[in-house]
Formats: structure tokens, C-alpha cells, sequence
């Protein structure tokens, strides 16, 4: 469970990390681009099953043995990025500045479907680095544990898509448009 801690706070700090970094540079970030990455995030978000599909595939990516970590690192770099530059892009950082870009990761990390997604990362990865562990020292357990993992954060996964399904559903008329 330390593990899994751990692996959270590394996912809060580099979602951070690289949300400010995109919020500064998103200069470099083309505006056709922002405009594609906002249509997928909208076809992907029509129903709880689809948000799942599409977080289950970073998720089941996180999970590998030897590279689950890796994974992890390039997409919560990228969420973060991409975060940024959208939110440098808006509306809202001309009227709130930097507040925008807090405004933004606390909906994105910290409102109940964050929560749980990026805890279903965290207990991907640490499966993935537990069962790394066991082969390298050649204890055995490895594929057990990796599926332990594997399933909570399966149901963390599911259970996050749904919440976050319905918080779209019932706040979208609340939250402004990035």
C-alpha cells in the first residue's frame, strides 16, 4: 500500500509539474492542435463505458511489468501538458490568470473521478513495479500480486468512469468551457 502511496503522490506532483509547464509554454502548442485534442475528449466522453475504454488502455499500459512506470511517466506528462496549454489557451486564463490553471487541475485531480482514476494508475503501477521486483529477485508471487493489482485498480477504473460520467452530466451546465 506504500507503494501505491507513493506512486499517487508522484502522479499529483508531475500532473502539477507538467499542468504549470504547459500553462507557460503553450505557445508552443499549435491551436489546431488544442482544437483536435478537445473533439477526441469529446467523442471519448460520451458514456461512462467509452471514458472507461479510453482510460483502460493507459491504465492496462501503466499495469506492464519493467515499463508500467514509463507509462505512467509519459501519460501523466502529457495529461499535464496538454492541461496547461488548454487552460493558457482560454478564455479564463486572460480573466484569472494562474488561478485558471488551479481552477483546472483541482477539477481535474482532485473532484471525485480524479481521485479515483489516478488512484487506479497508482495501483496499475505499483503492480507493475511489485511484480518487477518479485521476477528480478525471483520470489515467486509475481503474477499474483500483479493481478490483485490489476483488479482493484480495474474497479477503481470502472467506478471512476462512472462518476466522472455523471459529473459531467450534472455539472456541465456550471463549469465553463476551457
Amino acid at each position: 500500500m506504500r507503494l501505491t502511496l507513493l506512486v499517487l503522490l508522484a502522479e499529483y506532483m508531475g500532473l502539477a509539474l507538467m499542468a504549470a509547464l504547459g500553462y507557460m509554454y503553450h505557445g508552443v502548442v499549435p491551436q489546431w492542435l488544442i482544437a483536435t485534442l478537445r473533439s477526441q475528449i469529446n467523442q471519448t466522453a460520451i458514456g461512462p463505458l467509452y471514458i472507461f475504454g479510453h482510460n483502460a488502455i493507459i491504465m492496462a499500459a501503466d499495469s506492464i511489468p519493467f515499463i508500467g512506470p514509463v507509462a505512467l511517466a509519459i501519460s501523466i506528462s502529457a495529461t499535464g501538458f496538454v492541461l496547461g496549454a488548454v487552460v493558457g489557451y482560454s478564455p479564463l486564463a486572460g480573466q484569472l490568470g494562474p488561478a485558471a490553471l488551479l481552477i483546472a487541475y483541482l477539477v481535474t485531480a482532485a473532484m471525485p473521478h480524479g481521485i479515483l482514476e489516478l488512484s487506479s494508475y497508482a495501483f496499475a503501477t505499483a503492480g507493475s513495479i511489485d511484480a518487477t521486483r518479485r521476477v528480478l529477485s525471483r520470489r515467486g508471487g509475481a503474477l499474483r500480486t500483479w493481478l490483485i493489482h490489476l483488479a482493484i485498480a480495474l474497479v477503481l477504473l470502472l467506478a471512476a468512469a462512472y462518476v466522472e460520467w455523471y459529473e459531467i452530466k450534472a455539472l456541465s451546465a456550471f463549469l465553463p468551457h476551457f
